[in-house]
């Protein structure tokens, strides 16, 4: 199975089809002084995908790199999560979304835990934990 072409559209899953793969970028869309992420990009051996949490459920597919012409509204910009956990050049372990939190786990020990409910807009993060 070529590992771009995933897709999932869930409330419980796991993404097991990426796990051993080198995380190269990392980035997430957000309002300027905000602590809600609205769109994430990974880049992960080469392959690019897009995945955001929306009323409790992972929507996430392989697609383009981050293009701030068609990502970004006024006031947003990308953060760079792959420099804020260290993860770049590190393989990603875990990606799972189990009760309105999604995980994704590093095998340098780095680790990001977010979360949307159902009623929520956006998603924040409830673990943000960089390398060891």
């Amino acid at each position: 199975m070529n590992p771009s072409a995933i897709h999932r559209q869930h409330e419980t899953t796991c993404i097991p089809e990426l796990a051993g793969q080198v995380c190269s970028a990392f980035k997430a869309v957000s309002h300027e002084n905000s602590q809600i992420f609205g769109v994430f990009y990974m880049q992960l051996s080469g392959a690019w995908y897009r995945f955001f949490l929306d009323a409790g459920l992972l929507f996430w597919q392989d697609g383009p790199a981050p293009d701030p012409y068609d990502d970004l509204l006024d006031g947003e910009a990308y953060i760079d999560l792959g420099n804020v956990l260290g993860v770049v050049g590190s393989s990603i372990t875990e990606i799972s979304m189990h009760d309105c939190q999604l995980l994704l786990q590093f095998e340098n020990g780095a680790r990001l835990t977010l979360r949307n409910g159902v009623e929520e807009v956006g998603a924040t993060a409830v673990e943000l934990v960089a390398r060891k």
